[in-house]
């Protein structure tokens, strides 16, 4: 193999003599090697031997050691100078220090909408009716003189409208149910934060100094509901197991006279019964049906939880619920129209059983009525807000429960609803309305309204 003889870096000339001759080895006068030669070849090696790292290895010759050091030697001494001449710390904040954590990004809750009154505002509606209160009246044994500060429990049956479902206090919440938010029961803020029947009611006592009991906070089921024994996607049927709860939560609260005390029960059923004519896929449950199932619970409550109100939300219009999504979205109602015909047929049925059971007596007397309240029963549209539009604030995220504002709306109209006469009950309330004041009362008109009493 031909050996490739290696360029110089300088001419053999500037080499040591000796080392000329020694390198020479066919020179006819070419001598045995000494010792000063040996380190002449050490110089040589350094010098001409390829190095798989040229440029470190020409930087540590020691002709360029001394360069080198005094390179490395300014750098230090730069450095140096940095660490002690910086200045203070507060002119270096933008270098970040290693033991301070990064800044989280703040998080954005976007609380649900609701509506509030004024505690004030609640007290003045109430006023009137207030100072009529006789400290030395005696405490009603009759149904048709109850009055707001006579009752000492509140209860409430039915599904997920009534315990809360999707009603959530920030958009990003998960929970289904919030009975602390439900529009009967719910306690989870004063009257000023949401409006509930619950809360109205508890002005009443804190100014009278009475008891109150019943009332639903946080969230899922749980005693925590308080008296909301109502269940999501509970049907008619399931009303006497209800009642049965609701008796059976009441005999166990040790502060409550079963046998003396009046009491507010919410009835609302019948959303879920429509069935394959809604959201669901069973039958719908026939008219003849829902009115046995309710009477159990009726019947049952009659016998075992004398002293009762029960006040029955008669059975909204398809389009206010379950044809919400259809109308918010396409403006129009959904499916055929034969569809919609036996939709709004047996919720018609529905609501004319709910007068039936008021109307025909059987649970009416001195001790126990039954009232229908017709509030929302002429609503024939989606929710329409103050500006005469559809507006979505009314429902939770889904477009058919209630949201937190819509459970507000209802107790704002169910409350007015309360006191109207029975057959002069408004029933086209206007949800629209939000300002945040309550239907007033005084000594004329301060009674819960029965049959009984709405007579002329």
């Amino acid at each position: 193999m031909k050996h490739t003889e290696h360029t110089p870096l300088f001419p053999r000339y500037a080499m040591n003599p000796n080392l000329q001759i020694f390198l020479n080895k066919n020179n006819l006068y070419h001598r045995i090697p000494t010792n000063m030669d040996n380190t002449y070849e050490d110089e040589y090696k350094e010098y001409y031997t390829p190095s798989s790292f040229p440029l470190i290895t020409s930087i540590c010759r020691p002709k360029n050691r001394y360069i080198f050091t005094l390179i490395l030697g300014f750098f230090f001494i730069f450095v140096l100078f940095l660490i002690l001449f910086r200045g203070n710390d507060e002119d270096f904040q933008i270098y970040p220090k290693m033991d301070e954590k990064p800044t989280e990004s703040p998080v954005v809750v976007l609380e649900a909408q609701t509506l509030g009154v004024p505690k004030s505002a609640v007290k003045s509606a109430l006023e009137k009716y207030l100072k009529s209160i006789d400290p030395q009246e005696a405490y009603p044994d009759d149904v048709n003189s109850v009055k707001p500060h006579h009752i000492r429990v509140i209860g409430a049956m039915g599904d997920s409208l009534t315990i809360g479902s999707r009603a959530q206090n920030v958009f990003d919440e998960l929970q289904s149910q919030y009975p602390g938010n439900a529009y009967f029961t719910g306690m989870d803020a004063e009257v000023d934060g949401h409006l509930t029947i619950y809360n109205i009611f508890r002005v009443i006592a804190e100014e009278t100094g009475s008891k109150l009991f019943g009332g639903s906070t946080g969230v899922g089921y749980g005693d925590n509901a308080g008296l909301d024994v109502a269940i999501g996607g509970m049907k008619s049927d399931n009303i006497l197991n209800q009642a049965t709860r609701l008796v059976q939560k009441i005999r166990e609260n040790k502060e409550i006279d079963i046998e003396k005390d009046w009491k507010l029960v919410s009835l609302w059923i019948g959303t879920n019964d429509v069935g394959n004519l809604g959201y669901r896929t069973e039958e719908p449950i026939p008219v003849d049906e829902y009115k046995a199932n309710i009477e159990k619970g009726l019947s049952y409550l009659k016998e075992n939880l004398p002293r009762t109100i029960v006040t029955v939300i008669a059975m909204f219009p398809p389009q206010l619920l379950q044809e919400a999504q259809s109308i918010l979205k396409t403006g129009k109602r959904p499916d055929s129209e034969e569809r919609q015909r036996k939709r709004d047929v047996l919720s018609d049925g529905y609501r004319n059983a709910s007068y039936e059971m008021q109307n025909e007596g059987k649970f009416n007397d001195k001790s126990f009525t039954v009232v229908v309240q017709p509030f929302a029963t002429e609503y024939t549209d989606a929710y329409v807000d103050q500006q005469g539009n559809h507006n979505s604030a009314f429902y939770a995220l889904d477009l058919f429960h209630l949201s937190k504002l819509g459970h507000a709306i209802i107790a704002k109209q169910y409350w007015q609803n309360l006191f109207e006469p029975v057959g002069s009950k408004t029933k086209r309330a206007n949800f629209g309305d939000t300002t945040p004041e309550i239907y007033e009362l005084d000594e004329q008109n301060s009674f819960i309204k029965t049959v009984g009493n709405s007579k002329a």
